[in-house]
């Protein structure tokens, strides 16, 4: 199973990804953990700023009974 990986939503302008992040549920128990994932393998949040318009959305967290999706979406505003 592929635990980790980024998805191009137009792969022809490419200016919207989605990164994401599976892990077992027993390795995530708590806020703390998620968190401590959250720090570890994701960019911090940001508004649109720069010519470019760059945005970071914050990271989404989706738990199962087995395994805990963390996701966060970037790319380029007004494109």
């Amino acid at each position: 199973m592929k635990t980790r990986g980024v998805k191009v939503f137009d792969p022809i302008l490419e200016t919207v990804q989605l990164d994401w992040l599976v892990i077992p549920a027993a390795g995530c128990r708590d806020i703390a953990a998620e968190q401590h994932v959250v720090g570890k393998y994701f960019r911090k949040p940001h508004e649109p700023w720069g010519p470019t318009r760059a945005f970071v959305m914050p990271v989404k967290v989706r738990r199962g009974r087995c395994r805990v999706l963390f996701s966060q979406e970037s790319g380029l505003a007004g494109h």
